[in-house]
């Protein structure tokens, strides 16, 4: 009974895993793309800056912007996995190997997990960006 037990808990963990590392990866893709297009965006916006007179980003800051983003990628993949396992995995085991419930469930669950993120971090930037535009219209207007 124990090692059934115990057997479930490990290809459970193991599923969650492999799913989460496929979508950290898939996000990682996804990041490295947009951290290109945004370092050159950045770029534009230093000659931009440099024809206007405003200072330079630290790369000191950048560094640190860097590291924040895998902390909270890393915080976000914790939570995930924490989230969908106490959601989708019964505390009592009846078989040594995960349902077909549990498999769609937790499935589902990383699915939107990664869609509400990725939706949130589109609303900052925008919000971001937005904020941007306007301290650019004020300085353009000064």
């Amino acid at each position: 009974m124990f090692k059934s037990q115990l057997s479930k808990i490990v290809t459970g963990w193991l599923i969650i895993t492999v799913i989460g590392l496929s979508s950290f990866v898939a996000s990682k893709r996804s990041i490295t793309a947009r951290r290109t297009e945004e370092m050159l965006e950045r770029k534009r916006a230093r000659e931009k800056n440099k024809m206007a007179g405003l200072p330079e980003l630290d790369e000191a800051k950048l560094k640190l912007v860097q590291q924040l983003e895998i902390e909270m990628m890393s915080d976000m993949y914790n939570r995930m996995t924490a989230a969908c396992h106490r959601k989708c995995i019964l505390p009592s085991y009846n078989e040594p190997d995960m349902g077909k419930g549990e498999s769609v469930c937790i499935d589902r669950c990383v699915a939107k997990y990664l869609d509400v993120h990725e939706r949130i971090g589109k609303k900052l930037t925008q919000i971001s960006m937005n904020e941007q535009q306007q301290v650019e219209g004020n300085a353009a207007s000064s």
